[in-house]
């Protein structure tokens, strides 16, 4: 046998099995049938649930716990959720995470759950960022504990990542009926604070030379005050810890700042706060 002939001979392995055409068929009806099957199951499933069981989190369904056990009874599924795991972070924050197994007759997954104090669902109050100890850690953990179990029994069934047409076909309800949660972007303000945040941005950049620890230490110091009850509540470091209602009082806080700065003899820059050292700035 020439090189030429054995280059072009093809050996297959032997663990590899040759697809047929009753093989292939066979495939696809078996593939057919399983998508039918999962549209049965996401019917039934979403059957059982109503707009109380659902929330439009950000335009997208999500399925709480109560729909989730409802789901779960239906089909037979069982849990077992092992004790949760903390994970620290060096600025106080928390997230509680939980593993456990879920099966179905002889069919069984782990899935994860978790959620963090960092949640604006958690976190944030009244247009106010909570610090870490201000959070309730029951709370973070009983969410994340049900996290646990609308994952485990969704990636079991197969019905993750549903369409509102999928939920108002099957559920019998609209998204409108659906409890809405909604998370403000970080620093969304209206046009007016926007303004008075840049306004101490610049004035504060200015003072402080353009250093950020000097910046900061500016922004914490003119944020801190005494309550009429006498407990002192600690500033800000960053801009975006404001709330909307905080810049407009701490505006005019650091336009005092500024002029008396300016009337001891310093200098503006008289540029829009583009000074060395402003990346070091979390404004």
């Amino acid at each position: 046998m020439s090189d030429e002939q054995f280059s072009t001979t093809q050996i297959m392995p032997a663990d590899v099995p040759v697809l047929g055409g009753d093989n292939l068929i066979a495939m696809a009806q078996q593939a057919e049938m399983r998508i039918e099957a999962i549209k049965r199951i996401k019917k039934v499933a979403l059957a059982v649930t109503n707009q109380h069981d659902w929330i439009n989190q950000q335009g997208k369904p999500y399925l709480q716990v109560s729909g989730a056990e409802k789901v779960a009874r239906l089909f037979g599924l069982s849990w077992r959720l092992n004790e949760p795991t903390v994970d620290m972070e060096p600025d106080g924050h928390y997230a509680f995470i939980y593993t456990g197994e879920f099966s179905l007759g002889t069919a069984s997954i782990e899935a994860v759950g978790s959620r963090s104090s960092k949640d604006p669902f958690f976190r944030k109050r009244d247009d106010k960022l909570l610090a870490p100890d201000e959070i309730d850690r029951c709370d973070v953990r009983k969410s994340a504990y049900t996290n646990c179990i609308g994952n485990g029994v969704t990636r079991l069934l197969g019905i993750r990542n549903l369409t509102w047409e999928e939920v108002e076909e099957f559920g019998q309800f609209k998204r409108a009926e659906a409890s809405r949660v909604e998370y403000q972007k970080r620093g969304e303000m209206s046009e007016e604070a926007k303004g008075h945040r840049d306004e101490i941005r610049r004035m504060i950049l200015e003072m402080s030379g353009g250093k950020g620890n000097a910046a900061r230490d500016q922004l914490f110091n003119l944020t801190s005050f005494t309550t009429k009850e006498g407990k002192d509540v600690p500033g800000k470091r960053r801009l975006e810890d404001l709330s909307e209602k905080m810049v407009a009082v701490t505006c005019g806080k650091v336009k005092k700042a500024y002029e008396v700065w300016v009337a001891a003899g310093s200098k503006p820059t008289g540029g829009d706060g583009d000074v060395d050292g402003i990346g070091d700035i979390e404004f």
